[in-house]
């Protein structure tokens, strides 16, 4: 909604008296700023402004900087003159007072966008003046808008960079594997990674995590800069974990893609973090400089990491939601002036690609289906949906796809000291009683298993401690049991007592 202008005065004050003329004036002067501003508030009740810049309007926070810069500036270019804290102040908490009592609702974007059916990419200073371009994807193919014509309200992170105009029929699928040595397969799933990590999600959705790993000299850090610049470029590349979970969820909340590079250690609370952005969660904590107001931050982001893979791998939840693709070493050392050429040139042809993914996948989408589908499996269908856009064949990204996660449980299993304890178990019980299944209590399968590992891993702290934490741990690393070793377990009650048990069992 437009606002007309009044003064701070209209907001509640007493009239001010003559020898307040001075102090009034400069306040009317720069409600009157607030005229042509759009105050709007977001579902989760944050306060939002959408200003002019030229041909189209900038969105942003009440309560940010960027405002803050906008009246100060908008003020000075009208009047030649500066403001006051105490003035800049009173303006903002009035905007703020306007979007929240009737301002409409709208969603704030970050990159890329779904409005009434369709894709938006918002490309960033994408012409020569600057300006707010976006490309607009249907069912029927993409066009470039231009600014005053785009319609969803995207806002942009400080490190944000502008993506190039995409350019149909200017790059090849195989194109990307200049900047990402993958195999065959591999190249599929950052193929179908980048088509779902385009996928913005109004509500709900959830992003498969890109890990890309190998050995010293396979170009991980290099081609997960290319893979970032694809999708959300920033200044802020080769990212590092942050110290403390607020700080993730801060960042995921202010872009569309998190980037991780070199991950080689996360903890239990990180791996949860993980997992609610790449599924659709949130982060609450106490606000600052509060006693009791709560901060909520939620968001649902695709993730790419760089690292040792058993990092994520080594966590089931994590490892779910991974596509984990190995990067082979790189046969010939290039000069990064030469790889940032070559992407510069291949960048608009590649972003063509993705906007014709795109289009075919909301083509597809309503009626496509997938024989033994993976998990992950609505990211999956959507993937499939928009290889046809990109002239993949029909059922390359579902087969790779498979194929990956069954590898991964593999590999997760593998340096899974419980996994291989129950392996060990049933082995145990077939060699010695003829029988591929155990029962009992959970604390006597928590002995059992204990007493079937080295005593440095029984004392290690990442095995389990009590008979709760491991049944915990037998929920999380069950789909990967079924799959790779046709281990089954189920938990129940029974008896006069109600007496808790386990049926450990091969399928």
């Amino acid at each position: 909604m437009a606002n007309d202008g009044f003064s701070i005065a209209d907001a509640g004050d007493d009239p001010p008296a003559d020898g307040d003329a001075p102090k009034r004036n400069r306040r009317d002067k720069l409600a009157l700023l607030l005229s042509d501003v759009d105050l709007w508030r977001s579902p989760d009740g944050v306060a939002h402004a959408s200003v002019p810049m030229g041909r189209h309007r900038e969105h942003m926070r009440v309560q940010s900087r960027d405002c803050r810069t906008f009246l100060l500036t908008a003020f000075y270019g009208a009047h030649g003159a500066g403001l006051s804290g105490t003035a800049l102040g009173e303006t903002i908490n009035l905007a703020e007072a306007r979007a929240l009592s009737s301002g409409d609702v709208k969603l704030p974007w970050r990159r890329f966008a779904q409005h009434e059916g369709d894709i938006w990419i918002d490309l960033g200073g994408g012409d020569p003046e600057g300006e707010r371009r976006a490309v607009r994807i249907t069912g029927e193919g993409w066009r470039i808008i231009a600014p005053a014509e785009v319609t969803p309200c995207f806002l942009r992170a400080p490190d944000s960079l502008p993506l190039p105009c995409p350019e149909p029929d200017g790059a090849k699928p195989a194109d990307l594997a200049q900047f990402v040595n993958a195999d065959e397969d591999g190249l599929a799933l950052i193929w179908a990674w980048l088509l779902c990590a385009a996928r913005p999600f109004a509500e709900g959705g959830s992003y498969p995590i890109a890990l890309l790993h190998g050995e010293q000299g396979s170009g991980k850090s290099g081609a997960s800069r290319a893979l970032q610049s694809l999708i959300d470029p920033s200044t802020l590349t080769g990212r590092a974990l942050p110290r403390e979970e607020r700080d993730l969820f801060i960042s995921a909340a202010n872009r569309h893609l998190l980037a991780f590079d070199n991950l080689s250690g996360l903890g239990d609370a990180f791996a949860d973090c993980f997992c609610r952005i790449a599924t659709g969660g949130g982060f609450s904590a106490r606000a600052l400089h509060t006693d009791g107001d709560e901060s909520i931050f939620t968001a649902v982001r695709p993730l790419l990491f760089n690292g040792i893979p058993s990092t994520i791998l080594a966590r089931p939840d994590l490892a779910d939601r991974a596509l984990s693709i190995e990067l082979r070493p790189l046969a010939q050392r290039r000069e990064e002036a030469a790889i940032r050429g070559d992407f510069q040139r291949l960048q608009p042809g590649l972003l063509g690609l993705i906007c014709d993914g795109l289009a075919a996948a909301l083509r597809n989408i309503a009626g496509m289906k997938i024989a033994d589908p993976p998990r992950m499996m609505d990211a999956a269908l959507w993937a499939e949906a928009a290889a046809p856009g990109l002239g993949l064949a029909p059922g390359v990204i579902a087969t790779a796809w498979r194929a990956n996660r069954h590898q991964a449980d593999r590999a997760a299993l593998e340096v899974d000291d419980v996994a291989q304890a129950l392996v060990a178990l049933l082995n145990e019980q077939r060699e010695k009683e003829g029988r591929d299944e155990w029962r009992g209590g959970p604390t006597e399968l928590f002995t059992r298993l204990s007493s079937l590992v080295p005593e440095r891993v029984s004392r290690s702290p990442l095995w389990p401690k009590t008979a709760n934490v491991l049944g915990t741990k037998l929920k999380r690393i069950a789909p990967g049991m079924r799959a790779v070793h046709r281990i089954d377990f189920i938990a129940g009650k029974g008896g006069a007592d109600g007496a808790r048990w386990w049926h450990v069992r091969r399928l």
